[in-house]
């Protein structure tokens, strides 16, 4: 490409913003902000309510838009080290949501969850929550055992959807299911009787 092709581009660019100051709106037709609203909006950041009142053409996402572009944050963002992270793979797997969140005061259990997501930590798989049913109840505990979900369970066991949906847990199981799943777990369902 020839320096003509970008001095041809740049030229057009220059008139188009030329053009965007002269009528006050952009492409789109959004109005352009003043040198007036951006005053308004330094004197009383970060209400945001009072923003709103003073610029009333404007929504409460563009003036927070505008702010972001301004550099006007409501709170500083906080770049991870690799020593935290360090800390982070450490503790997120079996220490608590309190624990984890007093170590980094910084930092939102929201923003801990996705800092851990992105760099592939994973929290410790909990035991699944007892039904009072005493053979759903050994059952989940040999699952839990075997490292199985109920996906797995479904579909090895020829039940659709039955395990995932979880209606056992709240309704009368279906014990003819449930004799499946304790015979693929390699287990039996024993009857005994009371004096």
């Amino acid at each position: 490409m020839s320096l003509s092709y970008f001095a041809r581009n740049a030229a057009s660019a220059a008139r188009v913003r030329n053009r965007l100051k002269k009528e006050g709106y952009t492409m789109n037709g959004d109005k352009l902000w003043t040198e007036d609203e951006r005053k308004i909006i330094e004197d009383k950041w970060p209400n945001f309510d009072a923003i709103r009142k003073a610029i009333p053409g404007r929504s409460r996402i563009a003036i927070r838009a505008q702010c972001r572009n301004m550099g006007l944050r409501e709170k500083p963002q906080h770049i991870w080290s690799t020593a935290e992270l360090s800390k982070l793979r450490k503790l997120y797997p079996a220490a608590t949501i309190a624990e984890i969140c007093a170590t980094f005061p910084h930092s939102t259990w929201v923003n801990i969850r996705q800092v851990a997501r992105h760099h592939g930590f994973r929290r410790a798989k909990r035991p699944f929550k007892p039904t009072g049913n005493a053979p759903v109840d050994e059952m989940l505990t040999k699952l839990f055992e075997a490292n199985l979900s109920f996906h797995d369970l479904d579909k090895e066991c020829r039940t659709k959807r039955y395990f995932q949906k979880a209606k056992w847990r709240y309704a009368k199981p279906n014990y003819n299911r449930l004799v499946k799943a304790i015979e693929l777990l390699d287990g039996e369902l024993a009857v005994r009787w009371r004096e």
